[in-house]
C-alpha cells in the first residue's frame, strides 16, 4: 500500500492535503538530492497524515481562533502605543504652537520698542543738530 502510495504521488508529482474549508495544500515531491529552483518547506510523506488529521476537525478552528485572538491583543496593544506616541507628540505641538505665538508676541514687542528707539534716537539727532546750529549762529 505504502509503495502504491508513493510510486502515486511519484507519477502526480505533488500530494495533496485538504483543510476542513475545501482549501488544498499541493505539496510538490521533491527527490532527496534535488536542487529546487523555490525556497519553502518539504512535507515528509509519513508526516502528510499527520498534518491531515490535525488539519480535520475542530483542531484546525481552534489554531485559527487563538491566532485570531492573539493577532487582534497585538493590534490592541500596538494601537495603545500609538495613541499614546500621538498623545506625546500632540502635547508637545500643543507646546510649541503656544512657545511660538508667545515669541511672536515678543518679537512684536522688541519691534515696537526698536522703532520707538529709532524715532528716539532721530528726534534727539535732529534736536541736537538744531541746537548745535541755533547756538553756532548766534
Amino acid at each position: 500500500m505504502l509503495t502504491f502510495l508513493i510510486s502515486a504521488i511519484l507519477q502526480a508529482g505533488f500530494a495533496t492535503i485538504k483543510l476542513d474549508d475545501g482549501h488544498l495544500i499541493q505539496s510538490t515531491f521533491v527527490l532527496k538530492g534535488t536542487v529546487s529552483s523555490e525556497s519553502g518547506f518539504v512535507v515528509k510523506i509519513g508526516d502528510m497524515a499527520d498534518i491531515q488529521s490535525s488539519l480535520n476537525g475542530n483542531s484546525c478552528l481552534i489554531r485559527v481562533s487563538e491566532i485570531k485572538e492573539r493577532f487582534e491583543k497585538e493590534v490592541k496593544d500596538r494601537v495603545h502605543r500609538c495613541d499614546q506616541r500621538l498623545d506625546v507628540f500632540r502635547k508637545s505641538l500643543d507646546e510649541s504652537q503656544l512657545l511660538n505665538k508667545n515669541l511672536k508676541l515678543e518679537l512684536k514687542k522688541e519691534r515696537s520698542k526698536y522703532k520707538n528707539l529709532v524715532m528716539g534716537s532721530v528726534v534727539g539727532s535732529i534736536a541736537l543738530t538744531a541746537a548745535g546750529v541755533y547756538f553756532a549762529t548766534r
